[in-house]
């Protein structure tokens, strides 16, 4: 509740309205309702990835990255031969 009423003081306060306003803080009720029902107040953890995981996925395009560079050095060489 605490970082509700922060947030509807600072938003009566960037329109120019004095604080506490009901007639702002109804307003900002309903918006909220009408866009927002479904927030809900607990932010989401976002945890890294299992090691395996995350090797692989830094590892797979290095490798594919020094693969392509050697099929271009390879394919360019042999071009010289062939031309």
């Amino acid at each position: 509740d605490h970082v509700f009423t922060l947030c509807t003081e600072g938003r009566a306060h960037r329109i120019n309205c004095y604080w506490p306003n009901p007639l702002v803080e109804g307003y900002i009720i309903r918006v909220h309702k009408l866009f927002f029902s479904n927030c809900t107040v607990d932010h989401e953890v976002w945890v890294d990835p299992p090691d395996g995981t995350l090797t692989a996925l830094i590892l797979v395009p290095v490798f594919l990255t020094l693969a392509m560079i050697a099929l271009v050095v390879w394919c360019s060489k042999r071009s010289d031969l062939l031309a």
